[in-house]
Order: structure tokens, then sequence, then C-alpha cells
């Protein structure tokens, strides 16, 4: 029997056909680690084994996945990061709904998910997710990545209307996003809140009104908080220009 190494094109092949098998086997190892981090007690050690064998597999298969723990734990942030981006995503749909609806929608999706996933939220603060440096945290970096989202978002508005200050919109989105998240955060950590679910995300969303009215006025601009979004663009955009 031969026993030449297989040339790079078959081994490519291999390598191919592979692939979809062993994304299925990541996946399945990272949603094991993601429900095993929710079920765990705050600083609990999680280990390996407990994880393959959530996921029905063999502890060496695992192994073969991932390079190492640092490796799976920061696959496991990004995957909680990205659960939470889509979610804010669908919640700041332009096409449904006013300013108002749009920003008490996006606070929901923040208190739900701080305070019915508080594990996920504390296990973002371990250490860095996929492409974050050493020495950071996954938290600040989907804060920032959520931060740069809503400013693109922002100045792709102001743009239609005529109005367009980038390093305005990205400081205010981040004090929105900034304080958003730590307003919640300190709500979720309290054993007697002081107000409803409810009641704090209609309070943390008149906040970011009141930041988002408060620049746009500078820029004399005014905005109605309860007209369909789209239609106050184009009424915006229409609009006769003050003398």
């Amino acid at each position: 029997m031969s026993t030449a190494a297989a040339s790079p094109e078959v081994a490519g092949g291999r390598q191919t056909r592979w692939q979809p098998h062993n994304d299925q086997r990541r996946a399945l190892i990272v949603q094991a680690a993601i429900e095993l981090v929710e079920e765990t007690p705050a600083g609990a050690d999680i280990s390996a084994r407990q994880i393959a064998a959530r996921a029905g597999l063999a502890k060496s298969v695992l192994y073969r996945q991932f390079s190492g723990r640092e490796e799976l734990d920061r696959r496991v942030r990004s995957a909680i990061g990205d659960r939470f981006t889509d979610a804010l995503d669908a919640a700041l749909d332009i096409g449904e709904g006013s300013i108002a609806e749009i920003l008490t929608r996006a606070v929901g999706v923040v208190v739900d998910w701080i305070c019915d996933h508080p594990r996920l939220h504390e296990f973002l603060r371990t250490g860095p997710a996929e492409g974050d440096e050493e020495g950071s945290d996954a938290l600040s970096g989907l804060l920032s990545s959520i931060t740069r989202r809503a400013a693109r978002l922002v100045t792709g508005l102001g743009g239609v209307v005529g109005v367009a200050d980038p390093p305005v919109v990205d400081t205010m989105t981040f004090a929105i996003v900034s304080m958003t998240e730590a307003t919640v955060t300190r709500w979720s950590r309290d054993p007697n809140p002081p107000l409803s679910r409810q009641r704090l995300i209609a309070e943390v969303a008149s906040y970011a009104w009141n930041v988002l009215d408060g620049v746009a006025r500078t820029h004399d601009v005014v905005l109605d908080p309860n007209l369909p979004l789209l239609q106050l663009i184009e009424a915006l955009a229409t609009a006769e220009p003050q003398p």
C-alpha cells in the first residue's frame, strides 16, 4: 500500500466534504456551552467534559473542533452577542413604528435580555469574543458594535434630510447605548427594584428620546416622536427651509 501523502487537491476536497459536518459539531458544542452557562451559578466552573456530554459528543471531539478552551469561550461569547444583536436589529426596524415605538422596542429587548439571561450577560464580561483584543471583554465589544450600527442608521437617516454630523451621532448613540445597558444592569441586580419592568422600559426609552430630541434641536430639526418614522423622514425631507 502506498504511504505517499495525499495531494493538496485531495486533502482540500476531503476538508470541503467534512466542513458541513464539522460546522454542525461546532454549533452543537457552542449551543451546549451556552445552555450550561445559563444553568450554572455565576463564577462556577464548567468543564469541557460537561460541555461535550451536553452536546452528545466525546470530549476528544470537542478538542478536535477547537484549539482549546480559550477559542471555545471566545466563540461562545460571539454567539451570545450575535443572538442579542439579531434581536436588537429586529427592534430597530425603521419600516415599522414611530421613533417612540422603535426606542421602546429596542429598550425592551435590552431589558428582556439582561433580565431573562443574566448569566449570558455576565459571561460576556469574562473575556474577549472572536476578533477582540486580549485584555478586552466581549460586553465592551458588543456595546461598541451596537453603537456603530446605530450610528450608521442615524447618520443615514440624517443624510436624507440634509443633516448629518457623524462625530456627534457617534457620541450620542454611545451615550444612549451605554446609559441603557448600565441602567438596566443596575435595575436587574436590585433584589427589590423600585420600578416595574414595563415602567423601567418606558423611563429609559424616554431618556433616550430626550437625548435624541436635544441633539436634533441643536441642528434645527424638530422631530415628532409619535409620527411613523418613514412619514416623518418624508415630511422633513420635503419641508421648506426655515428663513
